[in-house]
């Protein structure tokens, strides 16, 4: 019923698992806390992408009319 909910989540906590993959391996405990982290900082990433996205684009396009 909520599949649609759980892919992003998925997605990011794959892509936190990558980046926690470099720190510590699968098998230790501190591997998840170090994957639910680096998912945090990555939707961070992403929120605030989106977010300031409007404003990079107009000061793009206002520097290249100029």
């Amino acid at each position: 019923m909520v599949d649609w909910l759980t892919w992003p989540a998925d997605l990011l906590l794959s892509a936190g698992g990558v980046l926690a993959g470099w720190f510590a391996s699968k098998g230790t405990p501190s591997y998840t806390a170090l994957q639910m982290g680096f998912g945090v900082l990555v939707l961070a990433a992403v929120v605030s992408l989106i977010a300031y996205l409007p404003a990079v684009i107009g000061y793009l396009r206002s520097r290249r009319t100029s």
